[in-house]
């Protein structure tokens, strides 16, 4: 199905097999979103992706939840809103289950709950619907302000790299700063406003920031819809100096 995680579609495959694209399969895709399949509405995620927390990372278990429950939908549905309640630390020691209830099926919408379990408890309860594709009178959204293009600006690695060449920088934030080089992030941040390091000099309380998945994930729209939720907790996540 079209939702299916870890398992382009024919056609995608194709596409990424013509492209010479097929060895640049975003580790969101082969990694970070693939679930096993144990039984009917069972699955198991063993690929965990582990920030300096040392825990498991909220947004991939959000984002794997939400990859089973679309596994049991048609593919003429999409996901809709999702409600998530966090109950338990995850153990990044031990693989994560995904139990799917079919809650309701409807002629146009139908509703799954999932819990993320560990140890045989829940760390994860969440619930999501899918829609159907309709049109809509009401459309609402903010106006993209002007900024620079992603291809003009350094991302938070390199911006480390540079703040890494000033001889003056002292031991402990580069030891910090090596800390976080050291993490192997799937997704690309560019900030489009990056602070002064030592925050000299004061900014306006918004950041603005350009973000994409370390190599290819696909164009379905439940996969991107996975995808961003996996952007919103890395934000959440990564070092505040930049985002």
């Amino acid at each position: 199905m079209a939702a299916d995680s870890g398992k382009e579609t024919q056609t995608e495959k194709r596409q990424l097999e013509s492209t010479g694209e097929a060895d640049l399969r975003s580790v969101l895709v082969t990694s970070v979103l693939n679930l096993d399949r144990l039984d009917t509405d069972l699955y198991r995620g063993t690929h965990h992706w582990i920030p300096r927390t040392k825990r498991l990372f909220g947004g991939q278990i959000v984002g794997q939840a939400l990859v089973a429950a679309a596994k049991s939908v048609s593919e003429n549905v999409y996901a809709h809103s999702l409600h998530c309640y966090f109950v338990r630390a995850g153990d990044p020691s031990v693989p994560v289950l995904y139990q799917v209830e079919r809650t309701r099926d409807g002629r146009s919408f139908c509703v799954r709950s999932v819990k993320a379990i560990q140890h045989g408890q829940p760390i994860l309860i969440c619930q999501a619907s899918f829609h159907m594709l309709q049109p809509s009178p009401l459309e609402h959204q903010f106006i993209m302000p002007t900024v620079p293009p992603p291809d003009s600006l350094l991302n938070i690695e390199e911006l480390i790299q540079r703040y890494l060449s000033d001889p003056n920088l002292a031991d402990n934030a580069r030891q910090g700063l090596n800390k976080i080089l050291a993490d192997e992030v799937p997704i690309e941040i560019k900030p489009i406003n990056p602070p002064d390091f030592y925050r000299r000099t004061a900014m306006e309380p918004k950041k603005l920031f350009w973000v994409r998945a370390r190599g290819h994930i696909g164009k379905t729209i439940n996969l991107l819809k996975k995808y961003l939720i996996l952007i919103g907790q890395s934000l959440h996540s990564a070092p505040n100096m930049f985002v």
